[in-house]
């Protein structure tokens, strides 16, 4: 009498089922070595030891990290104790939170600051933030070199460029004092109007974080014709690079 046959015999439907796993696991040994190649550390050597003209400063260490919590002037005049030994300016992104006494600090170390202003959809929040910052410029025109009007708004689709340039308009009407815009490279070129109410243009060039990046070897390059490209599409304006770089971690 035959014996029952195995599950693991050499059928037709054993045969295709087997075949379907080898695809699949040949897809993700592929699949994985693709997002290894991908993600490797490229080893850089460091920075030249000169000095940059601006740096941004957004504090990342335990004492600003709480929810809730304020920085003091002390903690402040720590971090830029640091940062002096390589700049003499920096950027913030908000006077919220304590961030409003950084221009106070950085006078009393012979910094400059490009005052940030933090907009949103929130309208109660952005009229706080308005006021308070330009309350904190008129104090320090010393000391505050510009302002920066909002941060990537137009990217995250939080105010329409009307909205954005009425606000603009209505900060460097109140301090005198230069007034800017930052965002990515594409809103700028899809918004170069814009570019009528600023001082001058503050445009971020993240080539690790575009939709289409580039390898590391090539970054240089790309900021450079990106640069090349919205001077072209901006005539007559003073372009700052407001954040470039490339993840080392």
């Amino acid at each position: 009498m035959p014996s029952p046959r195995s599950p693991n015999d050499d059928s037709p439907a054993a045969s295709r089922a087997t075949w379907i796993a080898t695809c699949w696991a040949l897809l993700a040994f592929a699949a994985a070595g693709s997002w290894w190649h991908d993600a490797r550390p490229v080893p850089l050597q460091d920075g030249a030891a000169g000095r940059l003209p601006c740096v941004s400063y957004a504090p990342s260490q335990q004492h600003a990290g709480s929810v809730g919590e304020s920085l003091t002037p002390d903690q402040i005049r720590f971090d830029l104790e640091l940062l002096a030994r390589r700049t003499s300016c920096v950027r913030t992104y908000t006077v919220a939170a304590g961030h409003d006494l950084v221009p106070a600090v950085a006078q009393k170390l012979g910094m400059e600051v490009l005052l940030g202003l933090w907009l949103g959809r929130d309208a109660a929040h952005n009229e706080r933030e308005l006021a308070r910052g330009i309350a904190v410029a008129k104090r320090h025109r010393e000391t505050v070199r510009a302002i920066v009007v909002g941060n990537e708004v137009l990217l995250r689709h939080e105010l329409t460029p009307g909205q954005l340039a009425a606000l603009i308009r209505r900060v460097g009407a109140e301090t005198r004092l230069p007034v800017t815009y930052a965002d990515v490279w594409g809103r700028w070129l899809d918004h170069a109007q814009l570019a009528r109410d600023v001082s001058f243009v503050t445009v971020h060039i993240l080539p690790y974080w575009d939709d289409e990046p580039v390898a590391v070897e090539e970054v240089i390059e790309q900021v450079d014709r990106l640069y090349t490209e919205l001077q072209q599409r901006i005539p007559g304006k003073v372009l700052y690079i407001g954040e470039t770089g490339w993840p080392s971690a």
